[in-house]
């Protein structure tokens, strides 16, 4: 009950504070599914022209994550992306969508290079700079190579074309074996995938313009590993308005931290719906509501109970849900790791 109480006052505290914008959760692997759950939900629950997304997610299709995106701003003047925990790889390519970013203490994005399936393995990734990155070391180690041994033999008293004549033999002996172990087709699918990321970046960025010059290169080229760690600060160095999460915001996720650490296997997006004026009165007046007396969810959607779509739920039933519009299943269950807090600001 203290937990549910804590839930319900967290949702009510992001209405105080900005009662003007929608609110949606988003812990879901990006993908095509996302992009069209999302865009159902809006269509039915949509109240304002501003909305701020929480969004948690380890990242995935870059073809679902562009369509989510475009999606909120189809619908959106403006977007807020809150990001609490992880939002990496795809998820960093909605947050390119979005006006302005809150990012909490553990809140993290992550590069954008595209990640292809090994031809070779199952279910094993890599990254589309991969080849490319390896023509840049033959390229140069050829090239220090030459370089080296013309200033050497030069030294020797030998003419300038014959030590060039030397060096080049060498290093295109060097270099021959390690060059033909790269397919050209496999090249040629890497640039392309590369090339997706950057022109959906280019469109997204379009709404907002809240890349900085030279991020969105950055992004997709510049950083060692896929799983580099962006946090608030390196966004700053990326992104126009990056900021701290809100005061809400923190209370918020604090409150739902379960379903906002970790990128949930089966939750689907939600909008966090207002509590009526009659509760909100209510809770001016006497405090805290208990949870079992709030009726103010209401289901797009068949719920985990398999309830009817667009019911709204009765007070007495709390079947399927614990908290505003969240299934049980889904809150403090512990299947991805314990419930801890981290969301502060720094």
């Amino acid at each position: 009950m203290p937990e549910q109480n804590a839930q319900a006052e967290a949702i009510a505290g992001l209405f105080t504070e900005a009662a003007d914008r929608d609110y949606v959760l988003i812990s879901h692997t990006v993908n095509r599914p996302l992009h069209s759950k999302l865009s159902r939900l809006i269509a039915a629950k949509k109240r304002n022209d501003k909305c701020t997304v929480f969004l948690t997610t380890w990242g995935g299709d870059p073809n679902g994550g562009y369509r989510a995106a475009r999606c909120l701003r189809h619908h959106y003047k403006h977007v807020r992306l809150a990001v609490p925990s992880y939002c990496k790889s795809a998820g960093t390519l909605i947050a390119i969508a979005a006006n302005e970013l809150g990012i909490g203490d553990l809140g993290e994005l992550g590069p954008l290079d595209i990640q292809v399936r090994k031809g070779s393995e199952l279910q094993e990734n890599s990254s589309g700079l991969d080849i490319m990155q390896a023509l840049q070391a033959v390229t140069s180690h050829t090239q220090d190579t030459f370089h080296r041994l013309l200033v050497g033999t030069r030294n020797l008293g030998l003419s300038t074309k014959l030590c060039a004549e030397f060096a080049a033999t060498v290093a295109s002996g060097i270099a021959a074996p390690l060059i033909g172990q790269i397919d050209p087709i496999r090249l040629g699918e890497m640039q392309r995938a590369t090339r997706v990321a950057f022109e959906y970046g280019q469109r997204l960025n379009g709404h907002a313009s809240n890349l900085q010059e030279g991020a969105l290169a950055r992004l997709i080229g510049q950083y060692p590993a896929h799983g580099f760690v962006i946090d608030r600060k390196e966004a700053t160095e990326l992104f126009n308005k990056v900021t701290h999460l809100t005061d809400a915001e923190r209370v918020f996720c604090d409150a739902f931290w379960a379903l906002v650490e970790r990128e949930q296997d089966d939750f689907d997006p939600i909008m966090i719906d207002p509590p009526t004026s009659t509760e909100v009165a209510n809770e001016n007046a006497n405090g805290p509501i208990p949870q079992n007396e709030k009726s103010f969810v209401e289901e797009p959607n068949a719920g985990s109970d398999g309830g009817e779509p667009g019911r709204q739920r009765d007070s007495s039933d709390t079947t399927g849900t614990s908290g505003p519009g969240v299934p049980v299943r889904s809150i403090g269950s512990g299947r991805r790791g314990t419930k801890t807090r981290g969301t502060g600001s720094a």
